[in-house]
């Protein structure tokens, strides 16, 4: 509709000229959230069916932005701030919730721990910044490699943890395989953070632990047989995939 294009957030409610249509704008902290639009098929619309959709459109905008920010709040109380994945303390939370799951439907739960070759050489030689963007680029790369309900978190520094709900360890294999390629193929301009900085695609690379969830197994059973899989990719050479035996 052509009268919605013209609504803003400073804009209050009009009416076409035949009052048969109603525009009544939603607006929060000086931002445009929505709007509620009328229309009569009969007669125009009254003063009082105005008035009441004017305070419905207010209500419902008071509503939505209370939610917004609720929902910004618990982001920030859950995700890390810089990879956009669980943080910590939620990982765990969801570590115990898929562990349960699993244990009570008898069905699949594998646990993939992952961490970047050498990260600490290029906060060393190019600084904490470009680590960062490392980071960032890492966790995205990982990220579209997952699937919807697969769960990843940054489990500490440069280390994630991914658990791969209804997967068993040979599929399990092929997407910690498909992660390291992803990784590996990434090339960053860590000129665009530092400019001074010459080189402008640097690759980087990271080592996999694969597990399976036990009958016998906690979730800290399933993340220290993850990790201990990662510590042996790491001293074998890097930049692969390790199965716990």
């Amino acid at each position: 509709m052509e009268l919605i294009k013209v609504v803003n957030a400073d804009s209050e409610f009009f009416t076409t000229n035949d009052k048969k249509i109603g525009v009544f704008p939603m607006a929060a902290e000086g931002k445009l959230i929505g709007a509620i639009v009328t229309k009569s098929m009969d007669t125009p619309l009254h003063e009082k069916e105005i008035e009441y959709i004017e305070q419905l459109a207010n209500q419902a905008a008071t509503t939505i932005n209370r939610a917004n920010v609720y929902a910004e709040i618990l982001k920030h109380a859950t995700l890390d701030a810089l990879t956009g994945f669980y943080n910590r303390r939620q990982l765990e939370e969801r570590v115990k919730q898929e562990v349960s799951a699993a244990n009570r439907n008898n069905r699949s739960l594998c646990a993939v721990m992952t961490d970047i070759d050498f990260f600490k050489s290029f906060n060393d030689k190019y600084g904490h910044s470009v680590g960062d963007y490392v980071l960032k680029t890492v966790s995205q790369a990982i990220k579209n490699q997952l699937r919807d309900y697969d769960i990843a978190g940054r489990y500490g520094g440069e280390e994630f943890l991914i658990l791969l709900p209804y997967t068993g360890l040979k599929e399990a294999e092929h997407v910690a395989q498909r992660l390291r390629s992803a990784v590996e193929i990434t090339k960053l301009d860590i000129s665009k953070i530092n400019p001074e900085i010459q080189e402008h695609n640097i690759g980087v690379t990271i080592s996999l632990g694969v597990c399976e969830l036990q009958p016998e197994d906690s979730g800290e059973n399933l993340i220290n047989k993850a990790d201990k899989a990662l510590y042996e990719a790491k001293n074998s050479g890097r930049n692969k995939v390790v199965i716990y035996e």
